[in-house]
């Protein structure tokens, strides 16, 4: 064996460095140096983006999810864990679970607060999930999102009734606890039972045809059950109970089998009292932390936890969810500097909802949270705020996305292109695509198999091709450089296995490979 010295001489011509400024951000009075981790397409109309902010002594590592909600395939939906307002399950598994062929739950956050004992995984906000109410909204800020994809953030009252003939009765409440001479509606989200006593009457009702649930307009019903002095009626699936106590059951012991009511849940935020809302999640009990643009100064969250956000654009086609990691390398986040994070991501109104351990940021395409979870293992959460593909089923690579979408070089640097497949509606395939042909002109380099090296002196594009119909083009420019050195300072090889030398370039942009069989030095040893 032999050791190879570090003597050579190198033949290229050095250009003068340009300055590059880092890209940095400042979060409330602390200037950053920001770090993009990952940057891609995720979804219909949906980018993932992941940074990694570093000071002196800190540290944020900050998720993003943004959704173009003018794309005809993806929605904006809420759902509860164990499709119950009582218990939890992880953001992950729940998505999962109730992905369907066409209703593919492919990246979301958790959602609410929620009660930690008694009855367990409560919201303690107003929630909604596919214009079913969970719980009718309180003194707290919600999100929400109507039939037309509108979103709001705000405080939203409530009121709902009954019209029977010439009757009207208040209905009190949404599921839970029914208390005293109060009506309660019961549905699919308190679970498979009202969970009341015998002290009152319970009528099974079924929305007529062409009726959906929602709010803000009149939904017609039949009776098809009355129990009275049971208590704890089952609800079956696509039905809902009426459920009165005192006063309240005396006015429901008028209905009979067949009778059909009138129904209206009345819901109104921001003096919106029109619009048929179908999506709900509650957060904080401070003021809304960036409301039209402005950050919250005073009513602030002031401890550093993990975070996690949810707001949108000033057009509101735009929804932005926003996760920090924090009790760990991460330190976490005040509200404000979460309001400034994702005001620095195009939110114009945000707020916040649970965090610490519940902290979430759920992408499909890894199959789990993407953050990482200050309880080290994913916690199961009262409920999730979803990004879903509505697109029809299509498994033919339509787009094909590079991991990098333009590319820097100094000459004879080397890059080798890795590529995202998504079909035609923007539902991701495949993450690491095969078969991709690479080409280029002449004037600015050259191919090898599927390794680009820049020979060439001239700014142009590589051009890659997927199944002789699929292409897209990586714009390439040339860096300056200012040094060039061996990678390492020695090394220790044989007789019987050759050295590939590595060659490094040192740009604005960081060191570079240089492609050694571009360079010519004599050996010494």
């Amino acid at each position: 064996m032999f050791i190879m010295n570090k003597l050579y001489s190198l033949t290229l011509l050095l250009i003068t460095v340009l300055f590059v400024k880092a890209q940095t951000l400042s979060v409330d009075g602390v200037n950053y140096t920001v770090d993009t981790l990952e940057n891609h397409m995720v979804g219909p109309g949906t980018q993932y983006v992941s940074l990694r902010l570093t000071a002196p002594a800190k540290r944020l590592d900050v998720y993003f999810l943004k959704t173009d909600l003018k794309n005809p395939h993806v929605e904006i939906r809420t759902a509860l864990g164990r499709d119950s307002i009582y218990g939890g399950e992880p953001t992950s598994v729940l998505a999962k679970r109730i992905s369907t062929e066409k209703n593919f739950y492919f990246a979301g956050t958790n959602g609410d607060f929620y009660v930690t004992s008694g009855y367990v995984g409560y919201p303690v906000s107003g929630n909604m999930a596919d214009g079913e109410i969970a719980r009718i909204p309180g003194s707290r800020n919600v999100f929400t999102v109507d039939e037309q994809k509108i979103p709001d953030i705000g405080i939203m009252s409530y009121d709902g009734n009954i019209k029977f003939g010439t009757e009207t009765w208040q209905i009190n409440s949404v599921n839970h606890l029914r208390e005293e001479n109060k009506l309660v509606l019961y549905n699919r989200h308190n679970g498979k039972y009202t969970r009341t006593n015998a002290y009152g009457t319970e009528v099974l009702i079924e929305l007529l045809d062409g009726y959906t649930w929602g709010s803000n307009k009149t939904l017609k019903a039949k009776v098809l059950k009355v129990e009275k002095g049971v208590g704890n009626m089952a609800i079956p699936k696509g039905k809902a109970i009426l459920s009165g106590h005192g006063t309240a059951a005396a006015s429901l012991d008028l209905l009979s089998l067949n009778d059909e009511i009138d129904i209206r849940l009345n819901l109104s935020v921001n003096s919106n009292s029109t619009s048929n809302f179908l999506q709900m999640t509650g957060g904080d009990n401070y003021k809304t932390m960036l409301l039209n643009g402005v950050v919250e100064q005073t009513s602030v969250w002031n401890e550093l936890h993990p975070r996690t956000g949810l707001g949108f654009s000033q057009t509101k086609d735009t929804i932005i969810f926003c996760v920090v990691d924090g009790r760990g390398l991460s330190i976490g986040a005040t509200t404000k500097q979460l309001a400034i994070l994702m005001k620095s991501a195009g939110a114009y109104t945000a707020f916040n909802m649970d965090g610490g351990g519940s902290s979430t940021m759920y992408v499909a395409e890894y199959g789990k949270a993407v953050n990482t979870t200050s309880d080290g293992t994913e916690r199961s959460v009262a409920n999730s705020v979803y990004v879903v593909s509505t697109a029809p089923t299509d498994n033919q690579i339509a787009i094909l996305k590079p991991y990098q979408a333009s590319v820097l070089l100094p000459r004879y640097g080397e890059h080798i292109p890795k590529f995202y497949g998504y079909n035609q509606y923007g539902v991701l395939l495949n993450s690491d695509v095969q078969g991709v042909t690479l080409s280029c002109p002449t004037s600015l380099g050259r191919i090898e198999g599927n390794k680009f090296i820049a020979t060439g002196n001239t700014p142009g594009n590589i051009t890659a091709t997927y199944n002789n119909n699929v292409t897209v083009n990586i714009p390439v420019s040339f860096l300056p450089v200012s040094n060039l050195k061996i990678r390492l300072d020695s090394v220790i090889t044989d007789n019987r296995s050759d050295y590939p030398i590595e060659v490094v370039a040192s740009t604005s942009g960081g060191d570079a490979l240089i492609s050694p069989a571009a360079l010519n030095w004599p050996v010494k040893n």
